[in-house]
């Protein structure tokens, strides 16, 4: 398989675990955070639509058993100790928000390395959109998770400004 084939499917991987983490997102105890979630999940599903499209345009093959596993890999990161064992703490919301956030990053350099790679089979223009996507995608989980750590960690009742 060759780099960029390898690479999109790295990616569309990854798209799925993002996906499934930012529909998990829309459990934020949060209404603000819930509702961003819920906008970055229809957001990331364009995106991957996007992905698909680019696939197809270079001959790559969709990895539905790795997409498959990314999805059963995120649900099983819900496993993680949280203070509680029967219900949703601030505390998830922090860390599910920097998974997110983490995600996001990796995908803005999925974005730029696409774009540098300069293949004549990519719509540079519409890879240079994802990127300000995902910046903007990025700079909200970080105003989210800003609020999160307040929540879980600050003993101030009083929200940041």
């Amino acid at each position: 398989m060759n780099p960029l084939s390898h690479y999109l499917r790295t990616h569309l991987v990854g798209a799925a675990a993002g996906i499934e983490l930012a529909a998990r997102g829309r459990q934020q105890l949060d209404p603000a955070a819930r509702a961003m979630m819920t906008e970055l999940r229809d957001e990331l599903e364009s995106e991957q639509r996007d992905l698909r499209e680019f696939a197809r345009r270079t001959d790559t093959t969709i990895p539905s058993v790795g997409m498959t596993l990314a999805q059963v890999g995120e649900r099983l990161g819900r496993l993680k100790p949280n203070g509680s064992l029967t219900r949703r703490t601030p505390l998830t919301d922090l860390v599910d928000l920097e998974a997110m956030r983490d995600a996001v990053a990796g995908k803005i350099a999925g974005w730029q390395a696409l774009i540098a790679a300069g293949d004549e089979r990519l719509d540079t223009a519409r890879l240079e959109e994802l990127l300000e996507l995902g910046e903007r995608q990025h700079d909200r989980l970080t105003e989210a998770h800003a609020r999160a750590a307040h929540r879980a960690l600050s003993r101030r009742q009083t929200p940041p400004h």
